[in-house]
């Protein structure tokens, strides 16, 4: 049972998950780059003598391109032609026609060409084929777009976390946050049996809780990390997640909402004539989700490969020490 829930723990690991995501990709892209693009011609689209192959992609920049390849058929067989388009410019791509081979009705052509993006291929005017072409590049530059997109992310969240931790902080000195709390407490007592009473993670966690119920979740996201602060300091084993920390974190990942503000958002800009109309489902689907997170949280919890002191155990963690813990607690 030790050995099974270790194995589960590390296949579920968000890190194993996020590396065999990044290893996948990787493999996906070199294939794509050393395997060659296949498009079917059917006969019904060539005439007799030379036909015009083009290959039209948009780049990263959403910049259309095209590179013509003349085809040359007689009738019973397709070839390259002996005399080719010129490049536009000097140092232009090429595309390279590596093997033509026929099948009943028609030919398939295999070429390649050292660009990637989406592209649809045209004899004449018509359109036979479409698809992606993928490389190592495409990895690279998707690998660095996305980093530049995390850290816009981040650095725009942090006026947000400054205001609502702020309004927060005025809301527990005020005695507001710790009234609500009382109010709400028997269903943070019921998800959260761990966390005392009084602590400052109930209001932390309150407040995520309503924000993302109302469907504000750049404000529900300060709260969720002030809230995931406040249980680890809870926790005496810092190296293993509490029962309270992955219940937070189903929770938010399930994130049921009566308004899907992000959703009607991204909707309105794109010109929908209903934008709401996506209001009912949405909320059926995050309460079928908010509900099944919150059973298997509490269900897993309870089974010995999965539990938290069984964790601790395999790890063979120490708990560090209390009072360490306590006064600097104080000092925050």
């Amino acid at each position: 049972m030790k050995i099974i829930g270790g194995l589960f723990r590390y296949v579920l690991n968000i890190n194993t998950i996020w590396g065999a995501m990044i290893l996948i990709a990787f493999f996906a892209c070199f294939g794509q780059q050393v395997v060659k693009e296949k498009t079917p011609i059917p006969v019904a689209e060539l005439e007799p003598g030379i036909n015009t192959m083009t290959v039209a992609w948009t780049d990263k920049e959403d910049e259309t391109h095209d590179l013509a390849v003349a085809l040359e058929y007689n009738g019973s067989s397709l070839r390259v032609a002996e005399e080719q388009p010129e490049p536009a410019a000097e140092g232009d791509p090429v595309v390279v026609v590596e093997s033509i081979a026929s099948y009943t009705g028609g030919f398939t052509v295999e070429w390649d060409i050292a660009e990637y993006g989406a592209y649809e291929v045209r004899i004449g005017e018509t359109p036979v084929s479409s698809g992606n072409l993928r490389n190592v590049q495409t990895f690279t530059d998707a690998a660095f777009n996305y980093a530049e997109t995390g850290f816009e992310i981040a650095f725009g969240l942090v006026a947000v976390m400054v205001l609502f931790l702020g309004l927060m902080k005025v809301g527990e000195d005020a005695g507001i946050v710790q009234l609500v709390a009382k109010v709400f407490y028997p269903i943070i007592r019921f998800l959260f049996p761990q966390v005392p009473e009084n602590h400052p993670a109930n209001g932390a966690i309150l407040m995520n809780v309503t924000t993302t119920i109302l469907g504000l979740g750049n404000a529900a996201t300060p709260f969720g990390l002030k809230a995931m602060e406040e249980l680890q300091k809870l926790n005496p084993y810092k190296r293993v997640a509490t029962d309270s920390q992955i219940m937070l974190l189903g929770y938010n990942t399930a994130g049921f909402a009566l308004l899907p503000t992000t959703l009607i958002g991204i909707r309105k800009a794109a010109n929908c004539s209903d934008p709401f109309e996506i209001i009912g489902t949405c909320m059926v689907a995050g309460a079928v989700s908010t509900i099944t997170a919150i059973i298997m949280v509490k269900t897993l919890s309870k089974l010995p490969m999965f539990s938290f002191e069984n964790a601790i155990k395999e790890e063979k963690i120490e708990p560090h020490d209390a009072a360490d813990n306590a006064s600097s607690e104080e000092k925050e």
